[in-house]
């Protein structure tokens, strides 16, 4: 079940990095790629990572209450992980809230608002958080022997992805808002 996991997970960030530059580059008005099916499939295969990580966590919530010992303090970065996911989830309703508003069977755009780019520059952040504490375990379910050189560049191209998503983001505010 955890391989499985890690195969999904690795497909989302495929996706999801090809759905961010596509997003960005409408967003910064120098693409028009329609990224509506691909919306979907990320947010199904996300559902379903969604749903493997509350049974994961559901499955050690119960070792806990059974052993008595949630080591807290130890397993912070397991937290982590739980807790920038559930915030994943939360801001993606978020954001395609955003975005796929639709009045009268036509798709519409809402005004993009200081609290929409909150919501957004929060979802970046929450991804940053979740991607950063979950590549080594990923690339560890891979057997991927040395880490260090593939979770690096794992981790410079997101970071360089979601620094370019963050920044449409805030163009497309100021657009929006005449600035």
């Amino acid at each position: 079940m955890r391989r499985i996991n890690a195969v999904l997970s690795a497909v989302i960030l495929a996706l999801f990095a090809l759905h961010g530059v596509l997003g960005a580059f409408q967003l910064l008005d120098a693409g028009t790629a329609i990224v509506k099916a691909l919306s979907h499939t990320l947010e199904t295969l996300v559902a379903i990572h969604f749903i493997l990580g509350v049974k994961f966590t559901y499955d050690s919530l119960r070792v806990w209450r059974r052993t008595g010992a949630p080591y807290f303090r130890q397993n912070a970065l397991f937290w982590a992980r739980r807790l920038s996911g559930f915030a994943i989830m939360l801001l993606i309703g978020f954001h395609a809230n955003a975005f796929s508003y639709v009045a009268e069977g036509v798709v519409r755009l809402k005004w993009f608002t200081t609290g929409r780019l909150v919501a957004q520059l929060l979802l970046v952040a929450a991804l940053a958080v979740h991607i950063i504490a979950n590549v080594k375990p990923m690339l560890i379910s891979f057997g991927v022997r040395k880490l260090k050189p593939r979770a690096g560049d794992i981790l410079f191209i997101a970071s360089a992805l979601l620094l370019l998503m963050a920044a449409a983001f805030i163009v497309y505010y100021l657009r929006w808002n005449g600035q």
